[in-house]
């Protein structure tokens, strides 16, 4: 049977997902909050203080001090993706039971992470160089006259390509990371093959509730601008959401930090379930492979 062939079980895999999560969160905060800490300290100075620089520059039409609040942001991006892997890589060894039980404190960077933290640049990269290629196509192919009305279907469209691609290619990475030794990104790719909207499904089932309650949450303590959707508007309005944003940055960032082990319990444990039914015999180390 090959990859394309083998269909997901969603709703076996979203049902291990939540079984995973509640059964071992003692253990899953064990084993990320120190590395959650680091990040959310290091996000919340660094992106309060590029909020407040964008808003400056929005409202004095002044572009001057954004370099090294782009710079920040760069490195914050490092470090998250960085800190991410340290923390992706224990959980999805519970989740797959290559590791029996949690630990007080983690942090740990090996060849797994290192494996993963490459692979993620990589894929970022990748969606990245995707919009700006977009971008320029847009810009140069589409005349002027009708642009305005052609930015809402590229921004479907490009919605739909980093959905596509962030699926096929980065939703299996941690269970490959610590499972094979293979590139990470081509197996995540042959692995998936045939199987967006199944893992589309597994995803919005096991972590789109979580991501609703903290936004209810969010909403609750910041009223009406906790589900504003982005910056909109003119440049002052937009200057007034930043400031608003770098405002709420305690309260965000303490909510980041709380719903973290839900988040990355459902999210991990469900690409273990999903690993776990499409690596199959082609995958002489994937755990249960039949």
């Amino acid at each position: 049977m090959t990859n394309s062939d083998r269909r997901l079980p969603v709703a076996a895999a979203i049902r291990d997902a939540y079984r995973f999560t509640f059964e071992h969160l003692g253990a899953i905060i064990g084993l990320i909050w120190l590395p959650m800490i680091i990040g959310t300290v290091l996000g919340f100075f660094i992106k309060q203080r590029a909020y407040l620089i964008f808003a400056n520059a929005l409202a004095s039409g002044n572009d001057a001090r954004l370099g090294p609040a782009m710079l920040g942001l760069l490195f914050y991006g490092l470090a998250f993706l960085l800190l991410t892997a340290m923390m992706a890589v224990p959980v999805t060894e519970l989740a797959l039971g290559k590791r029996q039980s949690g630990t007080l404190a983690r942090f740990a960077f090996g060849p797994a992470e290192w494996r993963l933290f490459k692979s993620s640049l990589g894929l970022m990269a990748f969606l990245m160089a995707s919009l700006v290629l977009a971008a320029l196509v847009s810009k140069l192919a589409v005349p002027a006259a009708m642009q305005m009305g052609a930015v809402a279907l590229a921004n479907l469209f490009m919605a739909g390509w980093l959905l596509f691609f962030a699926m096929r290619l980065g939703f299996l990475m941690p269970a490959i990371a610590v499972s094979e030794d293979a590139a990470i990104l081509p197996r995540s790719w042959k692995l998936s093959a045939g199987n967006f909207w199944a893992l589309l499904a597994i995803m919005l089932g096991a972590v789109g509730p979580v991501l609703l309650l903290a936004a209810f949450v969010e909403m609750l303590i910041q009223g009406q601008a906790g589900i504003t959707p982005g910056l909109q508007g003119p440049a002052s309005m937009m200057a007034a959401q930043l400031n608003s944003a770098s405002q709420n940055m305690p309260l965000t960032a303490g909510l980041d930090f709380l719903m973290a082990p839900l988040v990355m319990g459902q999210m991990l444990g469900a690409a273990a379930a999903a690993y776990r039914a499409l690596a199959g015999r082609d995958n002489p180390l994937a755990p249960d492979g039949r």
